[in-house]
This record gives structure tokens, sequence and C-alpha cells, in this order.
């Protein structure tokens, strides 16, 4: 049954994705030469093309010589767009030059989104179609492939840096008993909030363990400021504020054979339970993440903080998003909602090898130096602020430099949640699940509907359109 599910969704996508168009690179041609040159500037400039020319032959000739071989061109999918990874994968390979001297990558869009490389993946491993050596994917998606056999183990890649990987790190790279991934983006859950403003009000952040606490401080953060709010579980609350909490508490949808029981887990019910509790405290503010009510909150100071993960610290997203803010937001961990210790959005981003790669060796020793390496590690946080996975890089020197938004607090407070963090039970339908089972939590939460209503609807749900999570 469980290639009867993977060969549908896969014929399902077949129209859709054979009408996408194909990624390649594009050469750009140098600009002509303006006005004319004389005989003996030209002779200048071929003595010196000339030379060029043969120190560019001693570079290639070091390279191979370096190498033994070729430079063997990888490819790499990912999703959106390549600008970011390119140039993570530049400043990679310029700190680490014997890296570049045996390998270059060229990276190939898959789609719009995660959802979109799946398909593509989907429709290669079904066709025997060759489209990349390595493919960047979400965490919730690895289960799919992983558990159809259809990912190259790498375990043996991990060995040389096993014993200095974060245990966030090693739950990325393994499904069950398999490890098929490397980590790129680690997410997990840091609670962000107004410095300056709960000095003010008397809050210490870190003293904030339970529900119960959460919801005394965003009481008596209104009893000094009116108006103002602790968090924002809105009536559209985004999917990743669920599973936050569920990653944290050993929730889970299935039984160990694939059985749908999420009406009898407990990890769930009670997230859902002290969420609704916030809610109906009043120290929540009816705003989602991402709309242009949630903006105007975080600028005028109304919405003071946001259980979130730690992407929310990137520069292009808190920092513009309450900008002029500068030095006033800082990090801490985040309450145990749910009973919830650790957790993570989603896991984070890695990258899997697929059985249609050509070169899997040879993507299996790059990604490795590339993401488990501290140097690797280091490229990361500087290209995106990744918390590394590597504990000499958490370690290292670069780490320390304080940021101009949340001064030390956003690193200490990263590390502190890489070392707790923990992955949802994700199963290898997990993406159909989730469109299933968000809109009753939502409403359970908000109190449209009560948690057994929500919980059995959900079960009912996932039987009747899923079947069993693993077949």
């Amino acid at each position: 049954m469980r290639k009867k599910w993977f060969g549908l969704l896969a014929a399902g996508v077949l129209l859709v994705s054979c009408m996408m168009t194909g990624c390649g690179s594009k050469t750009s041609e140098p600009p002509a030469a303006s006005g004319a040159e004389t005989a003996a500037g030209a002779g200048e400039k071929k003595e010196e093309t000339e030379k060029k020319d043969a120190e560019k032959g001693e570079e290639a000739k070091s390279d191979t010589e370096s190498s033994g071989s070729e430079k063997v061109k990888l490819v790499g999918m990912t999703w959106g767009s390549t600008a970011t990874i390119e140039n993570f994968t530049k400043e990679f390979f310029e700190q680490n030059p014997e890296m570049a001297a045996k390998y270059e990558v060229e990276w190939v869009v898959g789609g719009k989104g995660d959802d979109d490389v799946t398909e593509r993946i989907r429709l290669a491993l079904s066709s025997g179609e060759y489209v990349a050596d390595f493919v960047q994917l979400n965490y919730t998606q690895v289960p799919e492939f992983a558990r159809e056999g259809v990912l190259t183990d790498v375990s043996d890649a991990l060995k040389k840096y096993e014993a200095d990987i974060a245990d966030g790190g090693l739950q990325l790279m393994r499904y069950e008993d398999a490890t098929v991934a490397f980590p790129f983006e680690l997410k997990p859950r840091v609670w962000f909030y107004r410095s300056d403003i709960f000095e003010e009000a008397g809050i210490d952040a870190d003293e904030i363990k339970t529900t119960d606490d959460f919801i005394a401080a965003g009481r008596k953060l209104q009893e000094k400021f009116p108006g103002k709010y602790i968090c924002n579980v809105g009536s559209s609350a985004p999917g990743y504020l669920f599973y936050m909490a569920l990653s944290g508490n050993g929730a889970r949808f299935t039984d160990e054979d694939g059985n749908y029981m999420i009406s009898q887990d407990e990890g769930t019910r009670k997230v859902l339970e002290d969420y609704r509790k916030i809610v109906e405290s009043g120290v929540s503010m009816d705003v989602s993440d991402f709309t242009t009510d949630w903006e105007a909150a975080l600028a005028d100071g109304s919405l003071v903080s946001s259980l979130s993960a730690s992407w929310l610290a990137q520069d292009s997203l808190l920092p513009t998003y309450a900008a002029g803010q500068e030095g006033k937001w800082a990090c801490a961990q985040w309450p145990e909602i749910g009973r919830s210790v650790g957790g993570s959005d989603a896991g984070g981003s890695v990258f899997v090898i697929p059985s249609f790669s050509e070169h899997k060796e040879e993507a299996k020793e790059l990604l490795a130096e590339m993401t488990l390496s501290e140097a690797g590690d280091l490229c990361i946080w500087d290209s995106i602020s990744s918390i590394p996975v590597n504990k000499k890089a958490l370690d290292n020197e670069r780490m320390q430099v304080p940021n101009k938004f949340f001064g030390t607090s956003v690193v200490e407070a990263g590390k502190t949640a890489v070392s707790k963090m923990s992955v949802f039970n994700y199963s290898p339908k997990a993406l159909a699940e989730t469109d299933i089972v968000m809109p009753y939590f939502v409403k359970a939460v908000n109190g449209e509907l009560s948690i057994d209503e929500a919980l059995t609807s959900a079960e009912k749900d996932l039987k009747s359109q899923l079947g069993n999570a693993f077949e």
C-alpha cells in the first residue's frame, strides 16, 4: 500500500510537473569594448590576456593536481530562489579551498515552495528521471521518502563529526533507524520579548516556566500597560504555533502501526487546553503572524512578545517589522505550554540525496563539510543566521558578536534551544494531516468547538481521507 500511495501522489502531479520549465545556469557575456584600439594598445592587451590565461591555466592545473581529477559538478535543488543558498555556497568554497578544488555546485529551483519540490521529487522517483544530486526539503517531508527507502544512507558521512553535533541536529538527520539527511536550517523555538517593557512591568522572562506563569505575566503587563499583549494566539493561528508545542511533549497523531488515534493523544489535548486558556485569559492579541495588523502591532508596541522560532530573528523579519526598537528586544526559552519542553517549528530544512542522484558519494562528502563541520556551520550562521549544530561552532568567537537588535541573548537562547530541541513525530502523510487537523485545532482554541469535538472530528477525517499513515 505504501508504494500505491507514493505512486498515486506522483501521478497526481504528473501533468503539472511536466509543464514546469527547467532551470539552468545563465552565462553572462562581457561587455564589448568601445572605441578603436591602437596597434600598440592591442599588442599590450594581447600580452596581458596571454599572461592571465597562463595564470588561469596554472590555477586550473593546481586545482586538478590537488583533487586528483577534474572538478565534479553537483546539482542541488531548492525552492523559491537560489540567491541565498548560492551566496552560502560561494562563501563556503572561499573559506574551504580544498572543497572548491574538488567540487562545483549548480543550484536549480524546483518550485515556488517546498511543497513544489516534494512533488517534483515524487515525479522524478516515479519516472526514474535525474533532476539533482541533492535536494533541500523541510524535515516534515523526510518521512515520506525515508519510509519508501529512496533516500541515500549518510551514516558513514556523519561518523567524522557525530561527537560534535548537538542533539537537535542529530534528530534532523534521522527518521526512525535511518540516517538520511544533513541539517541546514534548524528551527528551535525561541521566545522574543521587549526587554525594556518587561523590565518596567516587573516581568522576568527567565522565571516564567508554566502556562499559568505566562498568563500571570500577561495580566501583570496589562495592569502596567493597558492595551499591550504578551502574545498573539489569533483566531487564524498558524500551524507552526501548534507544532512548536506538540513537538516538545511527545504528542503524535498515530499509533506505532500508523493508525490514527489523535482523539486519545494526551499531548495533543494538553496543547489545545493550554492555548485555549491563554486565549480565554485575555492576554493574547487576536492578530495572525505576517498580516498587516500583526506588523502594525509590533511597530507600535501593542504586541510586545512573540512565541516563535529562531528564524524570526533574521534581519528581514522582526528587526524589520519592529524597526527603530534596536536594543529593546531579547530572547528567552518558551514556557512549558502543554507541558512541552524544547520543541521546534517543523524541525528545519535539510538536504537529502535521493536515489536518482548521479554522485551520491561526492554529495555526501560535500554536504557533510557544508553542514556538519565547524567551518561549514559558521558559514551557515553568517549566511542565514541559523544556530549551528556543531558544538565547536557554537563556541566560536564569531558567535559572540552582539546582535544590534537582541544583543547576545539571541545566540544564548538559540544555543539552549538547540540543546533541548525535539522534532514532532511526523508521519509519511504529514503534509496532508496538517491540512486536515489545523482548522479543528484553531476552532478548539478559540472556543468554536469543544476540544473533544475537535479531536474526534479530526480523527474521523484523518481516517476517512488518509486511511493509514503508513500505507
